[in-house]
């Protein structure tokens, strides 16, 4: 079936001229990341934590991170301020987390680049 029989186009549409009004890209990457950290310091400390551990502190932080991400994804206009408090949220988790997370912390950092450069489109 074609996408214009079943509507899609229309939608496509709306949804691409959302993500051109936003730091898409950064935001997922981002959200991305805090999960990716999280779900690695959850699974590596089982359910049993110590309330003032350091991996406790560091799933506060990835939690902090993922929701720069949302934030910036739902709020353009403060992208540059979500972007740095992302990376810093990312690297200070650093603090509880394992080795395994790396590539969280660099979709992280990746992520938080891009919503600070994100500027919006100049209109015509």
């Amino acid at each position: 079936m074609s996408t214009e029989r079943l509507g899609l186009s229309a939608h496509r549409a709306r949804f691409g001229e959302w993500r051109a009004s936003r730091p898409f890209l950064g935001g997922v990457l981002l959200a991305l990341g805090g999960i990716t950290v999280a779900f690695v310091l959850i699974f590596s400390m089982g359910i049993t934590f110590a309330r003032a551990s350091p991996s406790a502190f560091a799933l506060v932080a990835a939690t902090a991170t993922f929701l720069c991400g949302v934030f910036a994804l739902v709020e353009p206009d403060l992208s540059g301020l979500l972007g740095v408090a992302g990376v810093v949220s990312i690297v200070v988790s650093l603090v509880g987390t394992p080795l395994g997370a790396v590539l969280g912390v660099v979709l992280s950092i990746l992520g938080g680049n891009l919503c600070y450069a994100w500027q919006p489109e100049a209109e015509s």
